[in-house]
């Protein structure tokens, strides 16, 4: 197995619904408010605007409003997600 299946395995098992958030990101077109983002990962709307006045997470501001790039969220999440430990091959010692 390579090492991007092996990490797709882990975020699926680990984080089951983190490959679905991405997927409905990277399959939106033009900018999220902050109620839809919120709902998409499960949290307040002021939690969302929280993180973008922090730059926790990627946002721009349209006038007063605030809007997030949903390529550039996912991107956010994927880079969130930890990484798996793998193990380094041992040499096999045959007796």
């Amino acid at each position: 197995m390579t090492r991007s299946v092996d990490r797709i395995s882990f975020l699926d098992s680990t984080f089951p619904a983190v490959p679905k958030i991405i997927q409905a990101l990277e399959a939106r077109d033009g900018a999220m408010r902050a109620r839809e983002l919120a709902k998409l990962l499960g949290v307040t709307r002021q939690h969302v605007y929280k993180m973008a006045a922090e730059g926790a997470i990627p946002s721009f501001r349209v006038g007063a409003s605030v809007r997030f790039d949903p390529a550039l969220v996912a991107e956010w999440l994927r880079r969130k997600m930890p990484k798996p430990v793998v193990a380094p091959e041992r040499p096999r010692i045959a007796v």
